[in-house]
């Protein structure tokens, strides 16, 4: 058998970014020569990796089987080159699993930061709710996630990282954005707009709700923050959200965040990593950039 980087490159990007063309363009060849080079690879295992989904080629059961050994060859060829290199780099890709308003408004300074200091490394987020990322993360479909949610699976390595609280909210045309300090009788006697069921948010307010005995009217339910943010500052209703969510129309006055100090709307997020999952240095390094430590302790 004789497999090549470049074959294992073409396999890797392809199962990635689910397409031929945009993984030869990732690796700045031919679209015929990255054909070849998957062909060459799936003819070399003697197993058909991928399917056919209109445009896109979704890995099969058999590609993603191999999917994190061939991750963690390239890393390791990575590795091997910076050796021998007299200017060593960061290179390699890197995979993240993440909550909407994680991968919005928390990770972009984290991600450019770190590009910005290691050019040749890449890094994809996948972006779903918690259950959704902790399933992938069990699955090592993604190298690491970050949610907002605890979580009690024994595989999973679970590390707090930043504290979180929500904010309700509404336009500065709103009744409520006149009063100081509201009560629970001034948040019941308006329509809310809310994220959808499962949602972080939702479950973290609920939760306060019911702790405080409130009952509230849901006109509305939606399943993005742009959304309700923007349903909120245009309309006579109530909202609740991420501060970090929430920073862009504070600041420029769209909307106004009333004090509740009766809610304990506080929250953490987690960084969650697999314990058998093999460690890259691009996934030590991020974790450094991002000031957690306990999860290399056994790397």
């Amino acid at each position: 058998m004789n497999i090549s980087i470049r074959q294992i490159e073409a396999f890797y990007y392809t199962a990635k970014l689910g397409s031929l063309s945009q993984a030869a363009e990732k690796l700045c060849i031919t679209q015929a020569a990255a054909s070849m080079a998957l062909k060459g690879f799936e003819d070399q295992l003697g197993e058909r990796l991928f399917e056919r989904n209109g445009k896109k080629l979704v890995l099969n059961e058999r590609g993603s089987a191999i999917l994190e050994t061939t991750a963690e060859l390239l890393s390791k060829a990575c590795e091997l080159v910076n050796f021998f290199s007299d200017k060593p780099c960061m290179c390699g890709n890197l995979s993240i699993g993440t909550i909407p308003s994680i991968a919005n408004y928390v990770l972009p300074e984290y991600i450019t930061n770190f590009i910005n200091i290691n050019r040749m490394s890449n890094i994809y987020l996948n972006i779903g709710n918690s259950e959704e990322t902790i399933d992938k993360v069990i699955k090592f479909e993604v190298d690491m996630g970050i949610i907002e949610k605890c979580c009690c699976q024994p595989v999973i390595d679970l590390i707090p990282w930043l504290d979180d609280e929500l904010a309700i909210f509404v336009s500065p045309t709103h009744p409520l954005a006149e009063i100081d300090s509201v009560s629970i009788d001034d948040l019941q006697s308006f329509d809310w707009i809310m994220r959808e069921h499962g949602a972080g948010s939702r479950r973290v307010l609920e939760t306060q709700f019911k702790s405080s005995a409130m009952k509230v009217n849901v006109m509305l339910e939606m399943e993005h923050n742009e959304a309700v943010k923007n349903a909120v500052a245009k309309g006579g209703v109530v909202g609740c959200l991420s501060r970090y969510v929430l920073t862009d129309m504070e600041n420029s006055g769209k909307i106004k965040i009333l004090k509740t100090p009766f809610l304990d709307l506080r929250r953490k997020f987690h960084i969650a990593v697999h314990r058998e999952k093999y460690q890259t240095k691009i996934l030590k390094e991020f974790l450094g950039s991002l000031g957690i430590r306990e999860a290399l302790k056994n790397s």
